[in-house]
């Protein structure tokens, strides 16, 4: 076991050396990289464009990695090793939800050491509360891959539930019998229900099934990480409950939630930008999205008009209804000056 660890340690730290430097096509690779992550670091220089490409590289290859090892180890191995190699930031809340009977969401955005971190979630508690992990099958998301099969590998406490066209009942039916549900709401290219909520400034789509199974079922909610440590060493992150004050419209209250998830996975990473996964396409997602916040009319209305091809296919009135809005606009001050 310890041969095969410091095996894999032997080759974090090499690839790690090996990100470090450009290679081929590294310079455009390089500017491609800076200039979609200014679109959420406005200020960033060149040489911390550069220190953080060489960290998101040395980060991704590190997940590769240690998928793969943990992939490769034995039921006994593999809870040996999250109890030598994988801490917990957040055991109160843990131990609190260990002894509850009832629902609980885990959201994690794909950052970090996300397999390991389910994994230390299932040691945990899935002896208490099946995890139930909702996430598209390999047929419709190759990189999902081993997944089912890695998490199984404890032998308790997991079980996949596949996005598919039976996935809502079903989501629903085990936070009823008060399982554990994770999400992984950093999914972008969406359809189906769909709301616009602020992320790094601007606004994305967002599914809204995380807060729709939560006020639905009265599920606990809860944002965590995965974060990588040193070598093979890694945390398991969870923050505290997510509330929101309630409403009478589940439509705004969805919105509230949604936004609140998404804002705590925004903090996370700003801190450490390296460790998400979408990071190198964050400038696409950004493109043409609407401002969280205009600073007047003119800049709101420039951005509705900019946006419009997120809107054209299934709202073909909504050009109409910006020059409806343009003409207003421009008629405003004349209608106030002849009052």
């Amino acid at each position: 076991m310890h041969t095969r660890e410091w095996g894999v340690r032997a080759r974090i730290l090499l690839e790690r050396g090996r990100a470090a430097i450009p290679g081929r096509n590294g310079r455009q690779r390089l500017a491609g990289f800076a200039d979609s992550v200014r679109a959420a670091f406005p200020d960033l220089s060149e040489r911390e464009a550069r220190a953080l490409h060489a960290r998101y590289r040395a980060s991704m290859r590190k997940f590769a990695l240690m998928k793969d090892f943990l992939a490769s180890l034995s039921a006994e191995q593999l809870g040996a090793f999250l109890d030598r190699h994988v801490q917990v930031e957040g055991r109160e809340t843990l131990d609190m939800l260990r002894g509850s009977a009832e629902p609980v969401i885990f959201v994690t955005p794909h950052y970090g050491s996300f397999p390991a971190a389910c994994l230390k979630l299932i040691r945990e508690i899935g002896h208490e509360k099946t995890i139930n992990a909702f996430y598209n099958p390999p047929s419709a998301n190759r990189s999902s891959e081993g997944f089912e099969t890695l998490f199984s590998r404890l032998g308790y406490g997991f079980h996949a539930l596949f996005n598919d066209d039976t996935a809502v009942l079903k989501a629903l039916r085990v936070l009823k019998r008060g399982e554990a549900l994770t999400m992984m709401p950093d999914v972008f290219d969406i359809n189906g229900h769909v709301l616009y909520v602020p992320f790094f400034g601007r606004l994305v789509p967002a599914m809204a099934g995380t807060a729709l199974f939560a006020l639905k079922s009265r599920a606990t909610v809860i944002v965590g990480y995965g974060c990588p440590g040193q070598g093979i060493a890694s945390t398991l992150k969870l923050g505290q409950p997510l509330r929101i004050e309630r409403s009478d419209s589940l439509e705004n209250d969805i919105a509230t939630l949604t936004a609140a998830i998404f804002r705590e996975m925004e903090a996370q990473i700003r801190r450490h930008p390296e460790h998400w996964i979408y990071l190198k396409d964050i400038g696409t997602l950004l493109a043409g999205r609407l401002a969280a916040e205009a600073r007047d009319d003119e800049e709101w209305l420039a951005g509705m008009e900019a946006a419009s091809g997120q809107f054209d296919a299934f709202l073909p009135e909504w050009r109409f209804a910006l020059r409806e809005l343009r003409a207003m606009h421009h008629d405003a001050p004349r209608e106030v000056a002849n009052a």
